[in-house]
């Protein structure tokens, strides 16, 4: 009886399969069917136990009559493959996967070594963290604006405030940095994010204040000396505020009157052909009384405009032919023909010069002047002449270029009338404020 039970025992326990549930239940049971979508099974073999219906979805581990028929595997979760991106400060872009956001650091991996060491960073030096499809830090700087400067120079800013008349700003590199301004007129153009927001550009119809102010050398033609037989020209620049330089020349024997005139009423003495040329210069000093432009809200004088003191010297040389029909020179109308003779002369000149001279239209010069001095001059007669020739020369004061009062009295008066063109001075290497010079562009 004992070998039938045992026996019997075994042969159930043969009998029995097993279910394995994914909630981790074991069931020992007979399976009487397995479906696509269900298995059916009774609790024991006894042939009037009912059947039990479980959902193929909730097993996880079938074993029939000792043999595996359904076994599923524990499968790893689907892995993110989703990097998220951090740009640091400095431009550098990793591909990370971050682990934690901190209110100081961020912590993450490395997205190409998910098993490598935890790396921190300071929240301070990412500019950009991308978690996933959504930006979690955005610490990008303001871009930065431009301002171009009149010399050429340009520097990067952030613009605070745009007036009238100026524009205030920090270096961008310097936010913590003081504030400072530029008046527009310094200003070629100025960006904000890109944006042209003011750009200097010079109107046909006007010209500024530091338009004029550039235009130190004035190039001038005295204006009435055609009408006296001659033409001059003189050249005018200024060494410093206040003090400039001129410098001319004259052409004797040029112009609209004819190449003679009567010397004098008295005696009939004609001058024909003079002919001849003067140099002049000398410094010039500004009096200063036309401060009428405005700079930097202070009122200065332009260099050559206003009234002025000038020492000049001139050399001055020149020749004339004179003759005398004596048949006038006496009441008894007698007469010894006519008396020809040439004189040449030869003179160094001091003068002393006052003179006002006004700017126009930021464009022309009209101006005058008078003067007073000394001559040392020196003639030489060629040819025959009349017995009282010193009587002839006492009339004959005419140098053109000035008034000689003779020898016995050697005072010069001079005076004159002037139109000229004013233009900045040509820029030189040579010249000492070549590089102070905006135009040069040094300095």
């Amino acid at each position: 009886m004992l070998i039938i039970v045992l026996f019997s025992a075994a042969g159930l326990a043969l009998a029995q399969d097993t279910i394995v549930k994914k909630n981790g239940d074991v069931l020992k049971v007979k399976i009487t069917e397995i479906g696509t979508e269900e298995i059916k099974f009774k609790a024991s073999a006894a042939p009037d136990a009912p059947v039990i219906v479980i959902k193929k979805s909730e097993v996880k581990k079938v074993v029939v009559s000792g043999q595996v028929i359904i076994d599923e595997k524990d499968e790893p979760k689907p892995k993110d493959d989703k990097e998220d991106v951090l740009v640091k400060t400095d431009g550098t872009t990793l591909k990370v996967k971050v682990i934690e956001i901190g209110t100081n650091e961020v912590k993450f991996r490395l997205f190409s070594d998910p098993d490598g060491p935890v790396i921190s960073i300071a929240r301070e030096d990412i500019r950009t963290l991308k978690v996933g499809d959504q930006v979690v830090i955005d610490n990008k700087k303001d871009p930065e604006d431009l301002i171009v400067k009149m010399d050429g120079s340009s520097l990067k800013v952030k613009v605070i405030e745009m007036g009238s008349d100026e524009v205030s700003f920090k270096l961008y590199n310097n936010p913590d940095g003081p504030v400072m301004s530029l008046k527009k007129k310094e200003i070629k153009q100025v960006k904000i994010d890109g944006q042209i927001v003011y750009e200097y550009k010079p109107d046909p119809y006007s010209t500024s204040n530091q338009t004029i102010i550039n235009k130190t050398s004035n190039a001038k033609f005295h204006f009435f000396s055609p009408l006296f037989n001659y033409v001059a020209f003189s050249y005018e620049w200024m060494n410093r505020p206040g003090f400039n330089y001129e410098a001319g020349f004259g052409i004797i024997g040029i112009g609209v009157t004819g190449n003679s005139n009567a010397s004098n009423a008295i005696y009939g003495v004609r001058k024909t052909r003079p002919r001849g040329f003067y140099v002049r210069g000398g410094p010039k000093f500004l009096l200063g009384n036309s401060s009428d432009i405005e700079v930097e809200g202070g009122r200065i004088a332009h260099p050559l405009k206003g009234r002025y003191f000038q020492i000049e010297a001139m050399l001055h040389a020149m020749s004339a032919n004179y003759a005398l029909d004596t048949g006038y020179t006496g009441p008894s109308g007698g007469g010894m023909g006519t008396i020809n003779w040439q004189k040449k002369y030869q003179s160094l000149v001091i003068n002393l010069i006052y003179g006002r001279q006004n700017i126009y239209g930021n464009a022309i010069t009209i101006g005058y002047y008078i003067g007073f001095g000394y001559a040392l001059e020196s003639t030489r007669t060629i040819g025959n002449t009349p017995a009282n020739t010193g009587y002839y020369d006492y009339f004959d004061v005419r140098r053109f270029s000035h008034t000689y009062f003779g020898k016995d009295f050697p005072l010069t008066f001079t005076w004159g009338f002037t139109i000229g063109f004013i233009h900045p001075p040509p820029v030189q290497k040579g010249d000492k404020s070549y590089k102070n010079n905006p135009r040069s562009g040094k300095g």
